[in-house]
């Protein structure tokens, strides 16, 4: 678990893509483990630890982040919420675990003005036991809170604060390095009898909760009948097919349905035999003649009389009063109204010849673009073949410069080789002690949680007696003894409470009104309907006589609407012309840009002519430089692969 910055990046990606509505949070932990089951035993472990965590705590953790940002986070950005969350997680939860150690290496992977801010902020005690106690106290008790959280972080001040102090100066530029000559000091552990391990106190009580049943595969997957059906009638369809196709190749010579020439000839001729008799039979239908093809009776309904009825109406009220006002001195405005009208309809053609012109406007205005960006394309073109010489020279240079730095890398590899130690035998001195420490704890909390079960086991099965016991009760008999009397009230003690009898006598009565009341609505609708009927004919004849007035009217209208026509079509003439002149300068910049077009391609295929025959001696050139490299890469390798070797002997020799 070396690198801890890729690791780091590993859990903040997945909390990123972690979605509560789309998943559930041990199905993502699950899938995310799978995923990443080629790293090693301990990343993965840590890992799915901490993802786990940190999805479990999100409410928790997500309260301390949000005031940091609130107070000293102002530089961070969104996309690091994340971040700040496991960071936050492995403080307050794993780091008892972790050590002082790892933890300031995680810290060390990260950008160190950043660190220095979120832990100066968390591990500050007005903080903790002011801001964060009391926003965590509205999630948890206020108790576990103080006991397992604030407490083990204000422990692990004094050595996070040495942390602390320490970023403070790699910003100042204040650290000091150790100098590499001087030999390590390494040091003995004393010879003191080891103490006896702590017992581990017992666990608290934990309630078990019911077991849930899994949900079955069948719910998600269709079922197999569906499949299997689906088959069946693909290959029933199939064999159909197949004895379709071989019914219709043996077919029975015998039962060949098919006609001579001679007995078709004579079944056409008793077909039109049959038709000229019928032609014969039938009567001449007359025409209609032109009175009463022209004034059709059309039926209307009651809703459409009484709707024209009031249309016209209407109309007759407005002329009345238009008729009034004329007599008491007032203008008529039918004049000015139709002036109105012609005036619109002029505006409206002007700016539909408005519209046109603009369009033939912006289409020239094109053109010219067309022709300006050409010519910037050239000049551009110009630039970057400069541009490309500079940034030749350039590589140049910095190939040089690259070759210094890795002469200067190689001596500095051999430096680190002679000053190292063996700490390989001191690492695995220490897991052993940690497997077998482990282990230990495994066997005792298996113990505890058997004992849980049984007790559990019990509990459940004397509820159970209980439960078959309140039910049999409930199984016995009772006897229940009902007599009816029909003149009696039932005695529930209510406002006009009476017998069955007596409720029978007044529902009769209530139906003899009943009936009474529906034969008098009956002769009452009647009446109405024959008024209705009279004043809908007396509507209808009112309604010819409109329609009659009103077709003379049309006929006047149309007459004078032909003789305005007549004079604005000479306006129209006139825009027509202006529009062909800007047609005709729009062909003209379209002729100009096709001449450049095709200038432009004779161009370029003088230069793909030049390019043919510069590009082998490039090619040659390239190949020579691929070549040097790939003999430098290789005697990089092999100086390498010496220093590695020596470094080996070097370690051996030691040990």
């Amino acid at each position: 678990m070396s690198n801890y910055s890729w690791l780091l990046s590993d859990i903040v990606r997945l909390l990123d893509q972690f979605d509560p509505e789309s998943y559930s949070t041990d199905h993502f932990v699950s899938e995310a483990a799978k995923n990443h089951q080629a790293q090693d035993e301990a990343e993965q472990t840590f890992l799915v630890e901490v993802l786990s965590g940190c999805l479990y705590y999100r409410s928790l953790l997500d309260v301390a982040v949000n005031a940091f940002y609130i107070r000293d986070g102002k530089s961070f950005l969104r996309s690091e919420w994340n971040l700040c969350v496991v960071l936050c997680y492995l403080a307050t939860f794993r780091l008892k675990e972790l050590g002082v150690t790892h933890f300031t290496k995680i810290i060390k992977s990260q950008n160190v003005n950043k660190m220095h801010k979120f832990l100066k902020f968390f591990f500050n005690t007005m903080n903790l036991t002011t801001l964060i106690k009391d926003e965590w106290s509205q999630i948890y008790d206020e108790a576990y809170i103080k006991e397992k959280l604030i407490d083990p972080l204000l422990r692990w001040q004094p050595d996070i604060h040495n942390l602390i102090d320490h970023l403070a100066n790699m910003l100042a530029n204040k650290v000091t390095h150790k100098k590499e000559s001087q030999p390590v000091t390494v040091p003995k552990e004393f010879n003191i009898t080891k103490p006896k391990p702590r017992s581990i106190p017992m666990p608290e009580e934990i309630p078990m909760l019911e077991i849930h049943r899994k949900i079955p595969r069948s719910t998600y997957e269709p079922p197999k009948e569906e499949q299997l059906l689906k088959e069946r009638k693909k290959k029933n369809r199939q064999h159909a097919e197949e004895h379709l196709i071989e019914a219709n190749i043996s077919l029975f010579r015998c039962a060949n349905p098919q006609e001579y020439n001679y007995k078709k000839h004579i079944k056409s001729e008793i077909m039109k035999e049959e038709e000229a008799k019928k032609k014969s039979k039938a009567p001449k239908v007359r025409p209609i003649p032109a009175q009463i093809m022209e004034n059709i009776p059309i039926k209307l309904n009651t809703a459409a009389i009484l709707r024209e009825n009031v249309l016209y109406q209407r109309r007759v009220k407005k002329e009345l009063e238009r008729i009034d006002h004329l007599i008491e001195g007032g203008h008529d405005p039918s004049k000015y109204e139709e002036w109105q009208r012609q005036k619109d309809e002029q505006l409206m053609e002007q700016q539909l010849a408005d519209a046109e012109r603009r369009r033939l406007e912006g289409k020239i205005f094109f053109e010219d673009a067309i022709l300006a960006r050409q010519a910037r394309i050239e000049e551009n073109k110009r630039k970057t073949a400069q541009q490309k010489e500079e940034a030749a020279e350039l590589m140049q240079k910095y190939t040089e410069k690259r070759r210094q730095e890795e002469k200067e890398m190689k001596e500095r590899v051999e430096r680190m080789i002679k000053g190292r130690g063996d700490i390989k035998q001191q690492k695995l001195n220490m897991q052993e002690y940690k497997q077998k420490m482990a282990k230990e704890m495994n066997k005792e909390t298996a113990e505890i949680l058997q004992q849980l079960l049984e007790k559990a086991n019990e509990e459940i099965r004397k509820r159970s007696e209980l439960i078959h016991e309140i039910r049999a009760m409930q199984t016995l008999p009772t006897l229940k003894h009902n007599f009816l009397d029909l003149s009696k009230p039932a005695g529930h003690n209510l406002l006009h409470e009476m017998s069955i009898l007596e409720l029978r006598e007044r529902l009769g009565l209530l139906k003899e009104a009943q009936f009474k009341a529906e034969e008098d609505k009956r002769d009452r609708i009647l009446n109405e309907k024959q008024a209705k009927e009279q004043l809908l004919l007396d509507k209808l004849e009112q309604i010819s006589l409109h329609r009659e007035a009103l077709s003379k009217k049309v006929v006047l209208r149309h007459s004078e609407e032909e003789l305005k026509k007549r004079k604005s079509s000479s306006k129209r003439i006139e825009t027509k012309q202006q529009l062909a002149e800007l047609q005709k300068k729009l062909e003209e910049k379209k002729k100009e840009h096709n001449k450049l077009i095709k200038i432009r391609k004779k161009t370029t295929r003088e230069n793909v002519k030049r390019e043919e025959g510069s590009s082998t001696e490039q090619r040659r050139l390239k190949e020579e430089r691929w070549w040097r490299n790939l003999e430098t890469s290789r005697e990089h390798n092999v100086e390498r692969f010496k220093l590695r070797s020596m470094a080996a002997q070097a370690a051996e020799k030691a040990s």
